[in-house]
């Protein structure tokens, strides 16, 4: 093989090297990482640590609020939120709700005149339903119509409390999903490099 050719390789694999840094890696580690953020809702954690339970969860709240776990809710808002934006070189993780910040970093809300509406008409529903059914029943009912009557009684202005329940963020297990991607990217491009280049040599030998 002559000089120019092996010139000419190594201008084409160092551009390939480039695309592969600037669109492949933002695009597929983007991916990856969003899957385990919504992995991460999923167990219920960050990463395999525990997020704190929910007072819904403490109390044994019935119905449809009672089913889901920490973040989690009937139409999941929160959790299908988390989107990755490619860019050259780079890729940015970021969930689009406007409360996602208060639940990862945690913190405290003000309560709102509508926060109070909402919280008597589930008092008043919750207290419908304790008058109904055995005894175990009604009293589970009891425990979360006093939750929301203590929540409905709560001042405009007044905070609650919002635990830090992290899903999105740096950890160990990104670095260890980008490493992971990169390192394969990058032993393909090896491989499919040593295929052309023996090729060329092939080719050359061949004439």
């Amino acid at each position: 093989m002559s000089a120019p050719d092996i010139e000419k390789i190594i201008r084409k694999e160092v551009a390939e090297l480039i695309r592969i840094k600037d669109r492949v890696l933002p695009v597929k580690v983007g991916r990856a990482v969003v899957e385990s953020v919504n992995e991460n809702f999923r167990r219920g954690g960050f990463y395999g640590r525990q997020w704190k339970s929910t007072r819904r969860q403490d109390f044994g709240f019935h119905g449809v609020t009672g089913r889901y776990g920490p973040l989690l809710s009937q139409n999941n808002h929160l959790s299908r939120n988390t989107v990755s934006i490619p860019d050259k070189g780079k890729v940015i993780i970021r969930n689009n709700t406007d409360y996602a910040g208060v639940h990862n970093e945690g913190g405290e809300i003000p309560v709102t005149s509508r926060m109070k509406r909402f919280f008597w008409a589930k008092y008043y529903e919750t207290g419908a339903q304790s008058s109904r059914g055995n005894r175990q029943r009604r009293s589970a009912y009891d425990a979360e119509s006093g939750f929301w009557r203590g929540m409905a009684l709560k001042r405009v202005g007044s905070t609650i409390d919002i635990p830090k329940r992290r899903f999105i963020g740096p950890s160990p297990e990104v670095d260890r999903i980008v490493d992971e991607i990169t390192d394969k990217e990058l032993k393909n491009h090896i491989k499919q490099m040593q295929d052309r280049i023996r090729n060329g040599i092939d080719t050359r030998r061949s004439r």
